[in-house]
């Protein structure tokens, strides 16, 4: 009744009356859509899938009734749609269409969290784990604040659930991989964009909006354990110009095909820039995905174990890795590498030549 029949003495409460019924609508959509994709991948039975889309639509709720969330912002008055004016007794303005869209990114970004956080307990949890991809494949129960998704990466949520189809798209096909890289790679393969990596970086890596517990392996110690013997003396300059990487030894992430990767290095700098290119098959739509990572190699010293110590992002996660060169001359390198990210621990070799 409070929907339909609006009390005529008061506009400015009649319009936020009817944005709250909007986006109650909406939110119960949302609920049910939660629902439905948490019975078909994540939760452990009906009744849990059903209670994760009530806390979805109670978190939309919750979201709708904020003024901080629906209120429409007087910045937005100079798009001529109206927003941000005042009423005639000088009360903010209310409209649908803000309200829909506040719960929407709101509510989007609860149904990933439920998703990610609905696995079932790990028994083990005194044992040590790599990261977020053997975490949940030994069925770890990630920890989530579904609040910091607005709350700490509010514009990165909007622009991703709200403005951005093909990042929501990623969002909800990353949320079904629970940390499985080959599933994870395909995802960005087919939704990759600026978006997705915008708001992974803030939710995961900058404000842990979803996070692991502090259990996992001693990585100092990973680094140093079977590390491959490098080449003495090497010299960087010899990897100046564009190399192709012909032969990879992990099929996860070396073993793509045309990836010519182009090195540039300064005489007397203690490190290199590298553009990597690589093209990840679409298994799902078919053709590639053409991506590039830029990385920053830093010239180890001669007494360490590595020849050179990475750092880059890719997918909105930075990773540090140890390359170990191995072998080579002036026509090709032989590379070994570890490294880590959020994800996961990792290890891989690849053939560098001059020609493809």
């Amino acid at each position: 009744q409070q929907c339909s029949r609006p009390n005529a003495s008061s506009l400015s409460a009649a319009r936020r009356r009817q944005s709250l019924c909007m986006a109650r609508g909406l939110c119960g959509q949302v609920a049910a859509v939660a629902a439905l994709l948490l019975a078909l991948g994540f939760a452990a039975s009906a009744a849990s899938a059903f209670t994760a889309g009530q806390f979805v639509g109670r978190r939309c709720l919750r979201a709708s009734a904020s003024g901080d969330l629906l209120r429409t912002r007087s910045a937005r008055s100079a798009a001529g749609d109206g927003a941000g004016e005042s009423e005639a007794d000088g009360s903010p303005r209310w409209s649908w269409e803000s309200a829909a869209r506040s719960a929407a990114a709101f509510a989007g970004a609860a149904l990933i969290a439920a998703a990610v956080s609905m696995a079932p307990a790990w028994a083990g949890e005194a044992e040590q784990v790599a990261g977020f991809a053997e975490f949940a494949e030994k069925g770890g129960a990630m920890d989530v604040n579904p609040a910091c998704f607005v709350t700490s990466c509010g514009k990165q949520t909007k622009e991703c659930f709200v403005d951005d189809s093909r990042c929501l798209k990623g969002a909800l096909c990353l949320s079904r991989c629970r940390g499985g890289q080959d599933c994870a790679t395909q995802c960005f393969a087919e939704y990759g964009c600026e978006h997705l990596d915008a708001w992974l970086n803030c939710t995961v890596e900058k404000e842990k909006c979803v996070s692991v517990p502090q259990q996992l392996i001693d990585v100092k110690q990973w680094f140093k354990e079977s590390v491959p013997k490098k080449l003495p003396k090497f010299d960087p300059a010899s990897l100046q110009g564009t190399w192709y990487k012909v032969r990879g030894y992990n099929p996860k992430y070396d073993c793509y095909l045309c990836q010519p990767n182009k090195f540039d290095y300064t005489p007397g700098s203690d490190s290199l820039k590298a553009d990597i290119q690589l093209r990840v098959p679409k298994l799902k739509s078919g053709g590639f995905w053409q991506n590039n990572v830029k990385e920053n190699l830093k010239i180890s010293p001669e007494g360490d174990r590595s020849t050179f110590v990475a750092h880059g992002e890719i997918f909105g996660l930075s990773f540090d890795e140890e390359w170990y060169v191995v072998a080579g001359d002036d026509d090709f390198k032989l590379v070994a590498y570890k490294g880590q990210n959020l994800q996961d621990i990792y290890e891989g070799a690849f053939l560098y030549t001059r020609t493809p």
